[in-house]
């Protein structure tokens, strides 16, 4: 009798109990298995899990055992013994508590694969490139994944099934079409889906095989990785059981034998669908590892990423180490490629950025980058990555892909021919700047973007949808803004004034007197004036340290000349007649170059609060005008060619909302798994940012999808770091938010003229009060160039 290795089926859990391959006669106190195939035909190469109590069951390699045989000690806790055999189906066997002696084994040989340009039925040993053959390759927050549907026909085996076909999934995306055109079975969707995704007892299933090219799981018996890990997913709103996950999970496994490794484990993983299907998963855990049946967690194959290729693109640039507060003091362009130390609350355009912590899609760096087409990648410990140390501070050539990322030194005449080659076409966002009055929401309408600007008019829409969810108020039109820039004047006292506030804002002496110069030179003028001296000015238009400190100069005398009195006094007596002489009202940014399909600028420009009294909104919305020309917005702006004199600033006008019980934003689409149906969630405690807070925390992030029977559940990525342990928002509270938010998916997609199917909003919303109210405060298109309304 010889001794070798068996293991817990656990994450690197090994123990070391007796067992043989012999066919000598077994002790009294231990059973021999003997295995056969069809014909009594001799089965030499096995695994054999052992169920003992209700713990991880103990595993035997039999590779190969002389005669089909393995001889193993049993204990009195021993429940059953689960075979698995290259091709051949998974057994299972009860054992008696004083089972001794042989213990006949007959497996069912797995059928032969068929495989053509439709499908496959099984694949081979080396099957991996026909899996790859099969699979649509996608990318995901996971990084890159191969994804195959399937179906499982005839369950029951009245016709010699069951029938595993793995699609082509690029030719056949959809269960029913190829149910339909396929296989040429007959019936309705409704047949079809009956059929397939309700009991425990249907006669077919169907399910998704989602291949994660960038993720790895630990081997079962050694710790040593098994991959790429190849999740088995279902419809969120499929009501399988447990009980069937784990029957399909062996079904497939025993057709993907290029999946196993030397002692039986695979890199085949159920991957319950939401939460539901989690908490049922995990009560029915042991039967899954004494099946040797791996499942996992959607927020467990979250939480072993060191690396997100969040944006792929190409970048040339000097590569700068900084961190948040460095980066607000520093003046970078397009010809840096920034490695961070954490995530900003602020991105102004760069190459490229690298950032040391996570992000989620919705941070706003990746938004910008998404939005720009520059690579974004996130690296944890990049700082001391010895590809990216020896290369800070010199002139780069950065890339990131689908499948990896490089950095490289660069010359000088390389970046500037890819410089060159991304110099914009010119575009002129259009305004309507002869409609004055200050019109309430219940005049205004999506229509209204070309005199009060996207951010408004869709507001005005959302409060028409949505009366007690969104904020109901006023837009102050361009009008205002443009009749400000274009009749104000200023003098050289006032140069001075924005002199002293470049230099107490720790610019050197020497830029903010030349800015002094240039903009006293022309004093007295107009705003407007000046504004075009800016945009022909030659060191302006070269030198980035001087465009930024007159820039802020050109803010400073927005906000220190006056409104016309007339519009001022309109304005005030509006805001203290509307919402009282306390109440908070937020002023906020409205422009002809933002929220746009083509050109997000999301985070450029500034909102203000104002009450009707003590912080009069006449003075305040100043500051949200001066907000055309901060740095950011010019130099992102200038990236994408847009005629930087044309920018019109209209205001939104509303009641704040100062309970903020819990704050976040939704996108329309699942970010995070493309080929499920769902809504994607970031939300935060309180007023805390769930982009990129100043105090490093991060937000809960989750799905919201269908749940069998109907109604949502989530999937969930993570808790709030503010709130580790629970949820922030309750189920109710998230059917709430998801219903409203499908209410304004589908109102807003025929006013874009395009297919709510391919089309997807952003939306702010918040939790307000006591009685955490929902409040939908924004709706602006999702900035993808997969999104519908991309030109």
């Amino acid at each position: 009798m010889t001794r070798a290795r068996s293991a817990l089926l656990g994450l690197g859990l090994a123990a070391v109990l007796p067992w043989a391959c012999s066919e000598e006669p077994a002790p009294h106190d231990a059973v021999t298995l003997v295995v056969r195939g069809p014909d009594d035909a001799v089965v030499t190469a096995f695994v054999a899990l052992v169920a003992v109590g209700d713990g991880a069951p103990v595993v035997h390699t039999c590779a190969p055992c002389e005669g089909g045989r393995l001889s193993l000690d049993i204990t009195p806790e021993a429940r059953s013994v689960t075979l698995k055999a290259p091709g051949f189906e998974r057994l299972t066997t009860p054992l008696a508590a004083d089972a001794r002696g042989d213990l006949a084994m007959a497996l069912t040989p797995v059928p032969a694969p068929v495989s053509n340009a439709d499908y496959a039925t099984g694949f081979a040993a080396d099957g991996d490139a026909a899996f790859t053959t099969l699979a649509l390759t996608l990318d995901s927050e996971l990084g890159r994944t191969q994804v195959v549907k399937f179906f499982v026909d005839d369950l029951a085996g009245v016709r010699g099934g069951p029938t595993v076909y793995f699609q082509a999934t690029a030719r056949h995306p959809l269960h029913f079409d190829f149910y339909r055109d396929v296989l040429g079975r007959a019936g309705t969707r409704r047949d079809f889906e009956q059929a397939t995704y309700h009991g425990s007892d249907r006669p077919q299933a169907a399910g998704t095989l989602i291949r994660y090219l960038d993720l790895t799981l630990p081997g079962a018996a050694t710790g040593t990785a098994v991959g790429p890990p190849v999740a088995m997913t279902f419809f969120p709103s499929d009501d399988l059981d447990a009980a069937l996950a784990l029957r399909l999970h062996q079904l497939i496994e025993a057709r993907m034998p290029f999946l196993a490794d030397a002692v039986g484990s695979s890199a085949l993983v159920y991957l319950p669908a939401g939460d539901l299907q989690e908490q049922a998963a995990q009560t029915h855990a042991t039967s899954f590892a004494q099946a040797g049946a791996r499942w996992t967690r959607h927020a467990d194959l979250y939480a072993g990423i060191r690396e997100q290729r969040l944006n792929p693109g190409v970048a040339f640039g000097t590569l700068r180490r900084l961190t948040p507060d460095e980066l607000a003091r520093t003046v970078v362009s397009f010809r840096d490629v920034l490695l961070l130390s954490r995530l900003p609350n602020d991105l102004p355009i760069v190459g490229g950025t690298i950032t040391e912590e996570l992000q989620t899609p919705l941070a706003h760096v990746n938004v910008a980058a998404r939005a720009r087409g520059t690579p974004n990648l996130a690296l944890l410990d990049a700082s001391d990555d010895p590809a990216l140390a020896p290369l800070v501070g010199e002139l780069v050539r950065f890339e990131v892909t689908a499948s990896g990322w490089s950095v490289r030194r660069a010359t000088l005449a390389e970046a500037e021919a890819f410089w060159a080659s991304r110099v914009p076409e010119p575009w002129t966002p259009p305004a309507d700047v002869t409609s004055d009055g200050l019109p309430g929401f219940a005049e205004l309408s999506f229509d209204d973007a070309s005199r009060i600007g996207v951010k408004a008019a869709n507001l005005a829409e959302l409060h028409a949808l949505l009366p007690d969810i969104a904020p109901d108020g006023f837009a102050v039109p361009f009008h205002y803004y443009d009749r400000f820039m274009a009749t104000t004047t200023f003098d050289a006292a006032r140069c001075a004034g924005a002199r002293t506030d470049c230099r107490d804002e720790g610019r050197s002496a020497d830029v903010c007197q030349a800015a002094y110069d240039l903009c006293a030179a022309g004093a007295p003028e107009t705003l407007d004036a000046y504004v075009a001296r800016l945009l022909a000015d030659p060191t302006f238009r070269q030198d980035s340290v001087f465009r930024e400190a007159c820039l802020d100069g050109l803010r400073w005398l927005v906000r220190h000349v006056p409104v016309d009195p007339t519009f001022g006094a309109a304005l005030d007596a509006l805001v203290l007649g509307r919402f009282g002489p306390t109440t908070p009202v937020p002023l906020r940014s409205s422009t002809n170059a933002e929220d746009l399909p083509q050109f997000s600028g999301a985070g450029l420009y500034d909102s203000y609060g104002a009450t009707g009294t003590s912080d009069p909104a006449s003075e305040e919305i100043r500051k949200v005008w001066a907000s055309v020309w901060n740095w950011r917005a010019f130099e992102e702006r200038a990236f994408w060619g847009i005629d930087q004199a044309a920018v019109r600033m209209g205001v939104a006008v509303h009641p704040a909302f100062p309970d903020e019980r819990a704050n976040g934003v939704i996108v329309t689409r699942n970010l995070s798994d493309p080929t499920v149906a769902g809504f994607y969630v970031n939300v935060q405690a309180g007023e805390v940012p769930v982009t990129n807070p100043a105090d490093g925390s991060t937000p809960e992030v989750f799905v919201i999808v269908e749940r069998p029977g109907g109604g949502v559940q989530v999937v969930r990525q993570r808790f709030s770091s503010l709130s580790p342990d629970a949820p922030l928002m309750t189920d109710a509270e998230v059917q709430a938010l998801y219903t409203a938010a499908w209410r304004v998916q589908q109102h807003f997609a025929p006013l874009y003229e395009v297919d709510p199917d391919g089309f997807a909003l952003d939306l702010e919303f918040k939790l307000h009060g006591p009685e955490r109210k929902l409040v939908i405060k924004q709706a602006r298109p999702y900035h993808d160039r997969s999104n519908g309304v991309s030109p």
